[in-house]
């Protein structure tokens, strides 16, 4: 009984200090307090959100070089640059491009860039500007609208997903991710969006910030 105890006071703290220190820590890793605070495109979308993340990194080349990495990303066209394995796992059918894919640079407003198959988690462009700016939304394809904030565990969520590129002295540039989403909220939502979604994205979008980083870092090439 007082071992059991023990591992249950245990598991408390840690759970209290991961909740307490280290979840606000992952939001915003890479980011300095400025970057976290201002404005970034999109914010708008999601006036009052449950979660918003803002993480960045620099990159050794101009926001020319990174942003056709980042323009070609989703499900069946440049993947997300992360951990391909464990989004596989799931049947997210995710493969990371190593080049940059001509066909794939035509994004625009309006179009859609799913991030599992058969366009099963569609976001839909909603801010393009060359080299500076993308923003993406969750949409509801068979109404044709955003997303509206609703029961999470069917996928109501409301979310936007927004990138920036600033350019920095001696050719470098500062990208930035921001996540803002709401759903109607429910204690059961909210213990599995702490403990479990939470970890999970950070791992994903620290990889995929570093993946973009990487590949721009190269010598560009393109397929053939």
């Amino acid at each position: 009984m007082r071992v059991r105890i023990a591992a249950l006071v245990t598991a408390a703290a840690g759970t209290a200090l991961y909740v307490a220190f280290l979840r606000p820590r992952m939001a915003v890793w890479g980011a300095t307090p400025a970057e976290v605070a201002q404005p970034m495109p999109g914010d708008d979308l999601i006036p009052d959100p449950r979660v918003v993340t803002t993480r960045a990194i620099t990159i050794d080349a101009p926001p020319e070089r990174v942003w056709p990495w980042l323009v070609q990303i989703g499900q069946g066209r440049g993947g997300l640059y992360s951990y391909d394995v464990l989004e596989n796992l799931i049947g997210l059918e995710i493969h990371s491009a190593n080049r940059i894919v001509p066909e794939l640079q035509a994004l625009a407003v309006g179009d859609d860039i799913s991030l599992a198959p058969d366009n099963a988690m569609p976001l839909r462009v909603v801010v393009l500007r060359l080299n500076e700016a993308l923003v993406i939304r969750t949409w509801d394809i068979s109404a044709d609208a955003p997303v509206a904030a609703g029961d999470f565990f069917a996928g109501k969520i409301a979310g936007s997903w927004a990138w920036t590129l600033t350019p920095l002295p001696g050719g470098r540039t500062r990208l930035i991710a921001r996540w803002r989403a709401s759903w109607r909220n429910a204690l059961p939502v909210t213990i599995v969006q702490h403990l479990a979604l939470d970890p999970a994205q950070f791992i994903m979008e620290r990889k995929m910030l570093l993946g973009i980083k990487a590949r721009a870092e190269r010598r560009q090439q393109t397929s053939t």
